[in-house]
């Protein structure tokens, strides 16, 4: 089998995205031919210029599926593989709210364009109205090593006496709510409680950063499966989160994770304040092994998806 991964590659810190560069690899470790074909560009003119390049390498490769992640890859990818034997799979990573056009696309897409489409949650699939595949992403175990929270602080120059809020995202994205994050934390009204947002840096740091904090906090508007949320269950981080995506269910029953009902800063710093006074760490690693959600379970499911579409079947 031989598979084509499509994704951004407009990050400054790796080629794509943490997560899909472990699936890849743990994708090669089931014995799948893999290559990677990383979009540089913003926006449609940007991904536009993407589709000769693509188009050769497919030709030139001749892989059995295209996996393309995101809607945006999946557009480009149907545009180079017109007319080729190459089978598109699509995996849809976020939610649609108040995006009414995208969601009409996307199930047009589903219905007469892409071979597959996965979505990482429920949310997403009731949103599609389609019987999809759920496939959330998995987390590769192995790169994360549970170091003390001291020594973690340590090796980050962070001070011992306060307590970390980590927000690991981009706050200049708008959807992922920093404004929500900043307003939330002065809500403590606590001088000893600090907010750091960790982005743009290797995700060998950005574990450390899990390790040392006191609460991973997450504010997005939309998410699909949200892998810093699984991430910080794998380094045993407590948590709070708006209720997005499939957080709900990835978290339901760990003691120290906290999933807010409205997105009020007060409810927000409320929950924050129980999270920074825990005595422990969670044992949010049980559970992402008990859930399968590892990098391994999650590339089987995926050689399965591969093989379907290969040979035109539907198996969910």
């Amino acid at each position: 089998m031989k598979v084509l991964f499509v994704a951004s590659g407009n990050k400054i810190v790796g080629t794509v995205s943490a997560f899909i560069s472990s699936q890849y690899e743990s994708l090669q470790q089931e014995g799948v031919e893999m290559s990677l074909f990383a979009v540089k560009g913003h926006g449609i003119k940007g991904y536009l210029k993407n589709v000769a390049l693509l188009r050769s390498l497919i030709k030139q490769d001749k892989p059995d599926v295209v996996h393309a992640h995101y809607s945006v890859c999946g557009y480009l990818s149907s545009i180079a593989s017109l007319g080729l034997k190459t089978k598109v799979v699509v995996s849809i990573l976020g939610s649609f709210p108040k995006k009414k056009f995208k969601l009409y696309l996307v199930r047009f897409c589903i219905d007469h364009i892409w071979n597959t489409t996965i979505v990482k949650s429920e949310r997403t699939r009731n949103q599609l109205r389609r019987t999809l595949p759920v496939v959330p992403n998995g987390v590769n175990l192995s790169q994360f090593e549970l170091i003390n929270n001291d020594e973690a602080r340590r090796q980050l120059g962070l001070e011992p006496g306060l307590k970390y809020v980590i927000f690991v995202s981009n706050p200049s994205r708008p959807e992922k709510n920093y404004s929500l994050a900043e307003l939330a934390v002065k809500a403590l009204n606590d001088s000893t409680v600090k907010l750091i947002p960790v982005f743009d840096k290797p995700h060998c740091e950005v574990v450390k950063y899990m390790c040392a904090g006191d609460v991973l906090l997450m504010t997005s508007n939309n998410e699909g499966s949200p892998n810093v949320i699984k991430e910080a269950m794998a380094c045993n981080c407590p948590i709070v989160s708006t209720d997005v995506g499939d957080v709900k269910w990835v978290t339901d029953g760990v003691e120290g994770t906290y999933v807010a009902a409205t997105y009020e800063p007060t409810e927000i710093a409320q929950l924050l304040r129980k999270a920074v006074s825990l005595p422990t760490r969670t044992k949010g690693r049980e559970k992402i092994i008990k859930l399968g959600l590892t990098t391994e379970e999650t590339a089987k499911r995926l050689c399965k998806i591969y093989s379907s579409a290969v040979s035109q079947e539907m198996a969910y």
